[in-house]
């Protein structure tokens, strides 16, 4: 069941229009930024859009002028700190990540996670890609975290298992 959903997300996410992605990914940022956990945060942990997922790369651009620390995930199971987007490297499925020597993240209580997901439900639950990245790192993560999707892809319930993790809040466009 989940598979086909998780197929079925994608393309409706997919099949959002370029243009309406774009003003929407403006919105997101906006509202990410505006936010007081993003402005309190000492740390902002993202992720490099692929697809049609929303951009957040301006916020976290934003995190940098700031002089906020940025970690993205990397390949390992790790966020590593990027100091700047130029010198990300492709890593597995071919996702932007730092350089494998960059600084992991030491979690606080003071940082930001920024979670991508394919569908939010109004209970915070995701639905993401399967391979439980994002549950195995929440589940040690101290701090806020922040889901991010378009507002199109928000659904009453989702399906969950015993080790999905709700996020704190949603932030569509």
């Amino acid at each position: 069941m989940k598979r086909e959903m998780r197929r079925e997300l994608i393309r409706q996410r997919d099949s959002l229009a370029a243009d309406d992605r774009r003003k929407w990914d403006a919105a997101i940022n906006r509202r990410i930024m505006e936010h007081a956990w993003f402005r309190a945060a000492d740390a902002v942990l993202g992720y490099c859009a692929i697809g049609s997922e929303p951009d957040i790369r301006p916020a976290l651009e934003e995190a940098l002028r700031l002089g906020k620390e940025v970690y993205l995930p990397c390949g390992d199971g790790m966020f590593r700190q990027a100091n700047n987007f130029d010198d990300l490297v492709p890593g597995m499925f071919g996702i932007p990540e730092p350089d494998a020597d960059n600084e992991q993240c030491t979690m606080n209580n003071e940082q930001l996670c920024l979670v991508p997901g394919l569908a939010f439900d109004c209970e915070g639950y995701r639905m993401g890609y399967g391979k439980g990245y994002y549950d195995r790192f929440l589940a040690g993560f101290e701090g806020k975290t922040i889901g991010v999707c378009y507002g199109a892809m928000r659904r009453a319930a989702l399906p969950r298992e015993g080790h999905d993790l709700a996020v704190n809040i949603v932030i569509t466009d």
